[in-house]
């Protein structure tokens, strides 16, 4: 039987190698990991996408034998995908990852597990703009994605998730106490189709001046100024739609912004109503020239966001180009404004009080000043406002008795119902605050006896003026 003396172990330098016990008493040698992350040169870049390298940056084929981690960051200027893509030969690029990356958001970075021999970073930008600045980083890393510290009762991974937009992101779905889904229904409140060659002047009424006209083909209105030097034409829905209080109200429209960008010349549309600098209140697109804004109004004072300091999810800086639709939306709430082009975020401003009402008609423009003579064109193929929430809501009522004159309501609302209790005297309700105007309906009280049913919207308000001393009606509206 052999025996062996104590057993000092170092290492080239001298150092003593520890031994370690373990829970049951017995001992090893000391063990250490080493997290050795590093750069990939091959799949990092500080060198601008521009026309000369198609707007791409395609990195090189590296090895990821010994990782787990493949982590990626980018700050650019510009909107972007970018693609992580493995391979199992460095040719065959069999796995790709997207990620969508959107400057206005700032840098994003993400790691992705390593599933195949080789990888390589992908970035191709969403438009044709150089970039200014551009950082991407690729890194390599032996240990990565952790598993979640907080796991399920049977011990899974444990995860949260609240569906949110991806164009909105503060935005969150809701689920009421009976856990139902909430839904919000979608009503159409005012606009309508531009049907036949015949312009509908019960729904759409113009101004023009110096020339300018408003024409329709089957399915179009065409803006034009026409030739004259300061030609002018704006057309606009005769009912306004009528804000809601917990309801977002919605603008939409297809527009092309037809003629290419022209100094002097004003195209704008949205829902609003007035004149820059005198009156009205409202919200718009406008391409002034050749700078394409957002705006608001409020008491005929305007305040726009230009391109280049949008905040959606374009990026800072997007202009139309001629002759192409565009579907234009915008999002109104008494808290913020969202506007958006082919639904997809442009800009949100947030804060309250941005217009005077939000009790609007819908409005386009294509106008010409400083003896501006071009003839410029903007095209709608359909427009429309409405309401994110129900049509109908709690209405009120009024008795009225004997002759008399009453302002029901100031704005917009509907008239329900009339009830003549008795069958004496008239009536006569007006789209108005006052006892004139446009009428809404005319009753003969003595000719009729019971409930009336209208469903009669109102723009400017609702006055009942009666007629008679036996005058007996009860009016429900909203």
């Amino acid at each position: 039987m052999s025996r062996f003396e104590e057993v000092t172990l170092v290492d080239a330098s001298g150092n003593y190698i520890a031994a370690h016990a373990t829970q049951e008493g017995d001992y090893h040698l000391g063990t250490m990991m080493q997290q050795d992350v590093y750069v990939d040169t091959n799949n990092s870049s500080t060198d601008n996408l521009v026309a000369a390298n198609s707007y791409t940056f395609t990195g090189v084929a590296t090895s990821t034998l010994g990782i787990v981690g493949l982590q990626w960051s980018l700050k650019t200027d510009q909107n972007a995908t970018v693609y992580i893509e493995e391979s199992p030969d460095g040719t065959n690029w069999d796995i790709s990852y997207p990620f969508d990356y959107i400057a206005s958001k700032g840098g994003r970075g993400e790691t992705v597990q390593a599933a195949q021999a080789y990888w390589r970073i992908r970035v191709v930008l969403s438009n044709t703009t150089d970039t200014t600045y551009f950082r991407l980083d690729g890194v390599l890393c032996p240990i990565a994605v952790p598993m979640a510290s907080a796991l399920s009762p049977d011990g899974r991974c444990k995860s949260e998730s609240t569906i949110t937009g991806y164009q909105n992101e503060d935005r969150h779905a809701w689920i009421t106490p009976l856990n139902d889904f909430a839904i919000s229904p979608k009503y159409r409140l005012v606009g309508h189709s531009f049907s036949g060659a015949v312009k509908d002047s019960n729904f759409w009424s113009e101004t023009v001046t110096n020339g300018g006209t408003a024409d329709q083909v089957p399915g179009e209105i065409k803006l034009t100024t026409n030739t004259t030097a300061n030609g002018t034409c704006k057309y606009y829905s005769v009912h306004k739609a009528r804000f809601v209080s917990g309801y977002p109200n919605m603008f939409t429209a297809g527009i092309s912004f037809k003629t290419a960008l022209t100094d002097d010349n004003i195209r704008r549309c949205g829902t609003y109503n007035g004149t820059e600098g005198v009156d009205g209140d409202g919200y718009y697109f406008e391409l002034d020239g050749s700078t394409f804004s957002v705006g608001t109004r409020k008491g005929g004072t305007d305040t726009r966001v230009s391109s280049g300091s949008f905040n959606g999810n374009y990026g800072s800086a997007w202009v139309p180009t001629a002759g192409t639709y565009y579907k234009l939306d915008i999002e109104i709430t008494p808290m913020a404004t969202f506007w958006y082009v082919n639904n997809i975020l442009l800009h949100k401003v947030g804060g309250g009080h941005q217009t005077g009402t939000i009790t609007l008609p819908i409005t386009m423009e294509c106008n010409n000043d400083n003896g501006q003579d071009a003839d410029i064109e903007m095209h709608c193929v359909g427009a429309l406002i409405s309401r994110e929430g129900q049509l109908t809501t709690q209405g009120v009522f009024k008795y009225i008795a004997g002759a008399s004159t009453n302002i029901l309501k100031y704005g917009a609302g509907t008239l329900h119902t009339i009830v003549n209790n008795d069958n004496s005297g008239s009536l006569i309700a007006y789209d108005n605050t006052a006892g004139s105007g446009t009428i809404v309906c005319s009753i003969d009280l003595a000719k009729v006896l019971g409930t009336l049913s209208f469903n009669a919207p109102f723009s400017n308000g609702l006055t009942i003026v009666s007629t008679g001393a036996g005058v007996k009606v009860t009016v429900v509206y909203e």
